[in-house]
């Protein structure tokens, strides 16, 4: 009579917190861009906000109170490529994070009754080649996305579909209602971040070199208004 042998096995799955259907974004040491794009459910709605925080390692770089370069409802004119590192948003509003209207959240007031707002935040990383967990929060009311570099790296569960999405893709019921923390407006108020509302991203990211800046075939960095943003 053979003998038989059980054998249990365990198997152990790794599973990232990074999301696998965001691309990898460069991340620089110099003249990185975050970009965000804030949508209304409705031109009816009551209040609108997103406050972001980038961190890399614990070294934040971008938080509430941030200087901010802003454009509300633009229509889709003479805005292609505004996630983009190399943009011209000179034209856009100067404000500070964040940015909307009602319930005291935002340190730039918006007007009312708007369907999108976007955002470009202008940052160094010094310890860019060292970083091992780069972390985005976001407080939001009511759907956001988020772009590093030029890379799409987060959007809120909700949020309209499309890299980038139309500026009046809400529009429908495309975004449902979601809540901010609503905690007053801070240069920052860090018990925000410790709201439960708050969405938390594990940016996909790779140490890209010194610059987000082109550079020219003479070696020097071209002019981009990433760096007249400083």
């Amino acid at each position: 009579m053979k003998e038989k042998f059980w054998c249990l096995c365990i198997v152990i799955v790794l599973v990232s917190t990074a999301n696998p259907s965001f691309a990898q974004a460069p991340l620089y040491k110099q003249d990185n861009v975050l970009v965000g794009a804030n949508f209304n459910d409705a031109s009816s709605g009551s209040d609108m906000t997103l406050i972001m925080q980038l961190s890399g390692d614990g070294e934040i770089y971008v938080d509430e109170g941030h200087p901010v370069k802003y454009i509300h409802d633009p229509d889709n004119k003479g805005v292609e490529g505004w996630t983009e590192i190399e943009f011209d948003d000179s034209g856009w509003e100067d404000g500070e994070s964040g940015v909307g209207f009602s319930d005291g959240d935002d340190n730039t007031t918006t007007p009312t009754a708007l369907i999108s707002i976007w955002t470009r935040y202008y940052f160094d990383a010094p310890n860019a080649s060292e970083v091992e967990e780069l972390i985005l929060l976001a407080d939001y009311d009511d759907q956001y996305v988020a772009w590093l570099n030029g890379e799409l790296v987060s959007s809120s569960p909700s949020a309209p579909a499309g890299d980038p999405p139309a500026w009046d893709a809400s529009q429908g019921g495309l975004a449902t209602n979601h809540g901010s923390s609503e905690m007053a407006a801070g240069k920052p108020n860090k018990a925000r971040w410790n709201s439960g509302s708050i969405q938390r991203t594990e940016v996909d990211f790779k140490y890209s070199g010194n610059s987000g800046l082109a550079v020219e075939a003479d070696g020097k960095l071209a002019v981009t208004w990433g760096s007249l943003k400083k």
